[in-house]
């Protein structure tokens, strides 16, 4: 599906100053959705100075068969990632730029912050990430007062690799608490299980194929195992509460149908 071009470059980024989140894959996700279904020109930034993931993700694709990765990937950890997004901002050819950016490179994050028009940030739903979400709101707010995009930047707080358990509710809970020193968090009404669909993304591109990359050196057992959109439970849904995209692109994609983003809150 070919939509129509942003009229100006949007600067995405998935991140927290916590690792073992689900940033890495969520902001794969992305770039690959933009990209393969939608037909943009995808940039995207490995910050990560931990993992590099994101990195190693088009290389363990290759080896899958998948050729070629349906867009391009820079590697740079660094504290001067704003002026690496500046580079390819100026060069006029990108329809949107994805960042896994965090873990406990603090002043990358920062860096990205000042530049990006939708932040997303990804806890699990335990005291050790909840607690961690002060330190990083306070960092948003720092990045933030030097964001030069010219409008708001979009914040956006997820409940990632959530089980069946009452912990989902506590951290929903204790996040949503108004009388909390900074008020509520801005979370999504859309939470990402945890599922085997998501697991098995690593350095796999969803099916069905399209025709905007080659698989035809996939073995049986691989496209037996690779991941369908359908399977990413609550994906779609993250991606139009967030604004990424809209209820229309969605539907459109025919991945997706009306009532399955009847509780989607924009």
């Amino acid at each position: 599906m070919e939509t129509a071009r942003p009229n100006k470059p949007r600067v995405i980024a998935v991140g927290a100053l916590k690792g073992g989140t689900g940033k890495t894959r969520l902001a794969k996700l992305i770039a690959l959705f933009l990209a393969v279904i939608l037909g943009r020109k995808v940039v995207m930034f490995d910050a990560d100075s931990a993992s590099q993931t994101s990195s190693k993700w088009p290389v363990k694709a290759r080896m899958r068969g998948y050729f070629p990765w349906p867009f391009e990937v820079i590697r740079h950890p660094f504290a001067d990632l704003d002026k690496e997004i500046d580079k390819v901002l100026a060069r006029g050819d990108v329809d949107d730029i994805v960042i896994d950016v965090g873990g406990g490179n603090y002043e990358c994050f920062l860096a990205a912050v000042r530049r990006v028009n939708i932040l997303l940030i990804p806890l699990c739903p335990d005291e050790g990430d909840t607690e961690q979400a002060p330190q990083t709101r306070e960092a948003v707010f720092m990045g933030a007062a030097l964001n030069n995009t010219g409008k708001p930047l979009s914040m956006y707080y997820v409940l990632s690799r959530c089980e069946n358990s009452n912990d989902r509710i506590d951290a929903r809970q204790r996040l949503l608490n108004e009388d909390q020193e900074g008020g509520a968090y801005p979370l999504l009404d859309t939470e990402i299980p945890m599922l085997v669909a998501y697991k098995r993304t690593y350095g796999r591109i969803p099916g069905p194929a399209t025709d905007s990359f080659e698989d035809k050196k996939l073995t049986a057992a691989d496209k037996e195992e690779r991941p369908r959109w359908k399977d990413l439970t609550n994906f779609i849904p993250l991606l139009v509460e967030t604004q990424i995209i809209t209820r229309e692109e969605a539907l459109g994609t025919g991945l997706i149908v009306k009532r399955e983003l009847e509780k989607v809150a924009i």
